[in-house]
């Protein structure tokens, strides 16, 4: 009988990794120009067409670091859908697509700050993958901040 596994896409932002349930994600794209939009919060970079879609861009390391992107040629969109809309994450570099087993993800507890945006850690030998529930992370974004603050 084969163990259950959390199949995922691995992408690097800064120095850490994390990962999407492979189901998220519609495709990896190069980066290409990106059409700002005004009066966005700082972590939308703004929409590209993409496939025929307008799709919003989110720019991860922004979002999770509040450092800045420093694009490269290794610099990737994950196009993800999240309540039936596609959005662009804006990573350092997509890296593993890998079956995850399930008994090597810890659940994480911060008290009371929420971070339902994260699945768990998972332990694969010497790399510490941070997994992310994309679709809270989306929709709850503003807690990120709140469990940045707790952690420094």
């Amino acid at each position: 009988m084969l163990a259950e596994v959390f199949k995922a896409v691995i992408f690097r932002v800064g120095d850490e990794e994390y990962g999407l349930h492979i189901d998220h994600v519609l495709s990896i794209e190069r980066m290409q120009p990106v059409t700002t939009v005004p009066k966005m919060p700082e972590y939308v970079k703004g929409v590209i067409h993409l496939r025929g879609i307008v799709t919003p861009i989110i720019e991860l390391r922004k979002a999770l670091l509040q450092s800045d992107v420093e694009e490269n040629d290794d610099t990737r969109i994950i196009a993800v859908k999240v309540d039936g809309q596609p959005i662009g994450l804006v990573v350092d570099e997509a890296t593993d697509v890998i079956d995850i087993p399930l008994d090597s993800i810890q659940k994480l507890n911060y008290g009371h700050y929420d971070v339902s945006f994260l699945l768990g850690v998972a332990k694969l030998n010497d790399r510490l993958l941070v997994l992310i529930d994309i679709n809270n992370l989306l929709r709850n974004i503003t807690s990120i901040d709140e469990w940045k603050n707790a952690m420094s």
